[in-house]
């Protein structure tokens, strides 16, 4: 991502946590867009049975309606590079906390079905812009030594969002036992953080480089004075910045066609591909139906995958600038596939037995300990580092066309996954979808190998010069 705000990271070192504070702001401020994307993705595990209480939803409807999402999703991902040109990306996070906070509000009052429906798929056309905007602003405004971990920011937000609403729609459910009172306070703490993050968006500055393409030069000097030390950095970035923006002449569609971009393209779209078809949405969204298969109920079954989530994604934050994008990601591919072969087998152990009592110790152990390192494995790599390496990749005049197209391609098919995950097990016995994901999970292994670069540590402009001169995909991050 050529001229993206590759801030100097040898600032001084008395000031230097000062800088870093105003950027962390900034940063946590902007991610908070991950953290509706999150309260969204997450409010279906523990919510649905409410929801089909109150709308009497078989098991095929509660798979549509948790799979709309996914569909405004798309929807959102298609638009938000012509928002994020046109409005700018601070104006796009505004409008995404506007529509998450008015749908939310709108959802509490449980409107017909219909409207509901509506609701939800406006709320994921909310998080489609989102997903778009905010590693896209994370990524310009973030200096080059913490980009990774400023990108790594929005997975966890968007972790602590799916634990915060898992926890709170489990304790709804069980404090208020009429569904009709229940339903409208969950959609209610969605709306509050909507709220804070519609308005926090306001006190946010614009993007630099935004501010630049659009011929604002003191206001993007006055962005970088606040996130930079000297007079001598921003001048330096205010020069980068130009040098990067005459190459750009914001290249439309076509650029797809062009060899070096189509390449590196291809290779986003089957990142975020894979990202999906190791499994992670249907243990976000459908794990304490899974659980409830093998005769586990009660707080354990829900609240275990949100939590896990949460906390793993922590050292993700460290580990993404310590050990380096592409390392992480065979780590996290191996443990899952290790983990989901061991679901797969003690869903087999269990067999046919539909009385939850009959069920023994052993399978429901394997399943839960599986489960939980599977997590970890997603967490620490495939969760954040896919949407980090995608930020990255893309040369600057196709940047916001790949992100669009790869961010499109990852809720296509984590819309595959959620409406046809629990259909699909429950034709072809609970074992085999785990099976499915573990073969995935090598699949990915082999394609890391072969396609994906290391992109730690390196400036956007020189993974872009490499991807120029043609260099193979795997060796874009070599200096």
């Amino acid at each position: 991502m050529a001229g993206h705000i590759h801030m100097s990271a040898s600032t001084g070192g008395s000031t230097n946590g000062e800088y870093k504070k105003i950027v962390l702001w900034i940063c946590t401020i902007a991610a908070l867009g991950g953290l509706l994307f999150g309260l969204d993705q997450g409010f279906i595990a523990n919510s649905l049975e409410t929801i089909e209480k109150v709308y009497h939803l078989g098991v095929e409807g509660g798979e549509q309606y948790a799979a709309i999402l996914a569909t405004g999703g798309i929807v959102g991902a298609l638009l938000s590079g012509i928002f994020a040109r046109l409005l700018g990306r601070k104006r796009s996070l505004i409008l995404a906390g506007f529509l998450f906070s008015s749908l939310s509000i709108i959802s509490a009052m449980l409107p017909a079905f219909p409207i509901l429906s509506a609701c939800r798929f406006g709320l994921g056309f909310a998080v489609g812009i989102a997903s778009f905007i905010v590693p896209l602003y994370l990524s310009e405004t973030a200096p080059a030594s913490v980009r990774g971990s400023m990108g790594a920011l929005f997975q966890l937000m968007i972790t602590i969002g799916i634990f915060v609403i898992a926890v709170t729609n489990v304790f709804i459910a069980r404090i208020f036992l009429d569904p009709l009172v229940a339903l409208p306070i969950m959609f209610v703490v969605i709306a509050v953080f909507s709220l804070v993050m519609f308005f926090g968006s306001f006190a946010l500055p614009e993007s630099p480089r935004w501010l630049m393409l659009k011929g604002r030069r003191a206001d993007a000097e006055k962005v970088l004075t606040t996130v930079l030390n000297s007079k001598e950095e921003v001048q330096q970035e205010l020069n980068d910045i130009e040098n990067a923006i005459k190459s750009d002449k914001g290249a439309g569609i076509g650029i797809v066609f062009k060899g070096y971009f189509f390449k590196v393209l291809l290779m986003g779209v089957i990142l975020q591909m894979f990202q999906q078809l190791v499994g992670i949405n249907m243990m976000i969204y459908y794990a304490p139906t899974i659980f409830g298969y093998a005769g586990m109920k009660g707080l354990v079954a829900m609240l275990t995958v949100p939590t896990v989530n949460m906390l793993f994604t922590f050292p993700a934050i460290k580990l993404v600038e310590k050990w380096g994008r592409k390392k992480l990601l065979y780590i996290g591919a191996t443990v899952m596939m290790i983990t989901m072969l061991a679901a797969g087998l003690a869903f087999a152990s269990i067999g046919g037995i539909t009385d939850p009592s009959q069920i023994s110790g052993l399978p429901k152990a394997v399943l839960l300990t599986a489960v939980i390192i599977y997590i970890f494995g997603f967490a620490v790599s495939w969760g954040p580092v896919a949407w980090i390496v995608c930020s990255e990749v893309f040369p600057l005049e196709g940047r916001e066309v790949g992100m669009t197209i790869t961010t499109i391609v990852n809720w296509t098919f984590a819309g595959l996954v959620m409406g046809n995950a629990l259909s699909f097990m429950r034709m072809h016995g609970n074992a085999s979808i785990f099976y499915v994901f573990a073969g995935f999970c090598v699949l990915s292994m082999i394609f890391l190998k072969f396609f994906v670069p290391e992109t730690k540590g390196i400036t956007l402009e020189q993974l872009e010069s490499n991807l120029k001169a043609g260099k193979a995909l795997k060796d874009l991050g070599n200096h």
